[in-house]
């Protein structure tokens, strides 16, 4: 995993097609997300919300919440 500390107004590029534009830091980040309409992006608390986290998940929590 990459870890980045970024300021509002970058941007980060993953491969060819997919953009990502940090608009906000501070207690809350916001971000916008560019990339093709058949890549599945989603949060992890919509998976939380039906029963389930996946381990990658799971993984990068333990990993960072120390």
């Amino acid at each position: 995993m990459l870890a980045l500390t970024v300021r509002a107004g970058d941007y980060i590029t993953i491969g060819d097609n997919v953009v990502i534009q940090i608009l906000k830091v501070g207690d809350l980040c916001r971000v916008a997300i560019d990339a093709p309409r058949e890549m599945a992006i989603e949060r992890a608390k919509v998976h939380e919300q039906n029963g389930e986290t996946p381990e990658y998940i799971q993984r990068l929590r333990e990993k960072y919440q120390k």
